[in-house]
């Protein structure tokens, strides 16, 4: 994500106990979002047990982290931000026990920003935790996270920025380290702590339990991981390769014709992460052999810095060095899968129309609407129709080398044929509905 750059102390309330604030700033890609939609889903639960998750919505943290650091994406604005840490802080004052502040968008913050956040909470005993992954599996993880916020680097590009010597010269670099340097993000974050107030929770290798991360972050709380039931909650998933190299592909061509905020809610949220994320058997993103010694090589040395900072450890920091690499045939993440980014293109293409019918029904509900429905809906269908136009075209594109993958699409994705249907009815009922309006 690409961020451009855009609180006074008190003591607990009289009659109240210093209460416990645990700072969760990262990684992300670490499971944050599991952990903080469980913590939000039992927000209730966890009252009774004497925690508090605070914040109005389950974004608030996220709103918190941008007003703490004065940043938002570029070109765009949120008022809601304005005075959300704030918020959380006096939130946090009010309560008598533990309280949780969750985001990984606290990892990036200068010491300057660090010292006021801590300066803010002073009235509590303040803890900073960091749940962290393996290099080797984070890298890929970050790199498709980026394309969602409508990145063009390639993976080799990324990659290769990460290594150098002067990689701070470099936007993806310095984003990623910000984030994801477990031990750079916790000397800046305890830099006026003592160790036994920094806890480090490392994710399991691949095939543990999958409670057991939440089993590690509560050990590190001091909570009973009972008092919650994740069972029910949803995860952040990656996209796969050629999804990732699909809509790689749509930033490219939409450059910056397509406003922040349409492409947050349409492109991002809608089309990447409701649809693409849940495409069946996606190809996993790995790194080439030579890349993965080096991020071993590297995860070693973050490793030891940890240790020798002597942190609370749950879990085990070798779980940070990458294990061996997947056997069999590498997949370049940069060579271009025709046939399955033509998959992909036809269920974008779809999603977009099933999306622009939501909004019709959407404008039609609008309460003493001073626009016509035609107005209203050719307003908002021309926030889609670029990104409709260039999912048309990819596909039209990659279609000579691929007649058959398109002969066989309804057979092997019936949700595909589903969705085509929905978006010929669709153009029947634009039709119609433009007729009726011009009579």
């Amino acid at each position: 994500m690409r961020f451009v750059v855009v609180s006074s102390p008190a003591g607990p309330p009289p009659g109240k106990s210093r209460p416990v604030v645990f700072l969760h700033v990262g990684a992300a890609k670490s499971g944050t979002t599991y952990l903080q939609n469980v913590l939000w889903d039992n927000r209730r639960r966890l009252r009774e047990h004497g925690v508090l998750y605070p914040g109005r919505d389950s974004a608030a943290h996220v709103r918190a982290a941008f007003d703490l650091r004065k940043v938002f994406f570029p070109g765009a604005s949120d008022p809601t931000t304005r005075g959300a840490w704030r918020e959380l802080v006096d939130e946090a004052r009010d309560w008598d026990g533990t309280v949780i502040i969750s985001q990984e968008l606290f990892a990036p913050a200068a010491p300057e920003v660090v010292a006021r956040a801590l300066r803010d909470l002073s009235f509590a005993e303040v803890h900073i935790l960091f749940t962290a992954r393996d290099l080797a599996r984070q890298i890929p993880a970050h790199w498709q996270e980026d394309v969602k916020n409508r990145f063009t680097v390639t993976f080799q590009e990324f990659v290769s920025s990460l290594g150098r010597a002067q990689w701070q010269s470099f936007e993806v670099a310095r984003l990623f380290w910000g984030l994801q340097d477990a031990a750079d993000v916790l000397a800046r974050w305890s830099a006026d702590l003592p160790p036994d107030r920094v806890h480090v929770v490392t994710l399991p290798r691949p095939g543990a339990p999958r409670d057991l991360l939440w089993r590690r972050f509560c050990e590190a709380l001091g909570l009973d991981p009972e008092s919650c039931d994740p069972s029910k909650t949803f995860a952040n998933p990656s996209l796969g390769l050629a999804e990732t190299q699909f809509l790689r592909r749509v930033n490219t061509e939409i450059d910056e014709r397509v406003p922040w905020l349409v492409y947050n809610n349409i492109v991002k949220l809608d089309l990447a992460q409701q649809v693409l994320t849940r495409r069946p058997d996606p190809l996993k993103i790995t790194m080439s052999e030579a890349d993965h010694r080096w991020a071993t090589r590297r995860g070693t040395r973050m490793v030891e810095t940890l240790r020798t900072a002597g942190y609370r450890v749950v879990g085990d920091l070798d779980e940070l060095i990458p294990g061996p690499p997947p056997k069999g045939e590498w997949l370049d993440p940069d060579e271009p899968r025709h046939a399955e980014m033509l998959d992909v293109s036809v269920d974008a293409i779809a999603a977009l129309a099933v999306h622009m019918r939501d909004l019709r029904d959407q404008t039609r509900t609008v309460p003493n609407a001073t626009e016509s429905v035609r107005d209203q809906t050719a307003r908002l269908r021309a926030d889609a129709v670029v990104l409709r136009e260039i999912t048309s075209r990819m596909a039209h594109d990659s279609a000579p080398a691929v007649k058959r993958a398109v002969r066989t699409l309804s057979e092997r994705y019936p949700t595909v044929m589903r969705l085509r249907r929905a978006y010929w009815r669709v153009q029947e009922t634009r039709q119609s509905a433009e007729g009726g309006d011009r009579a």
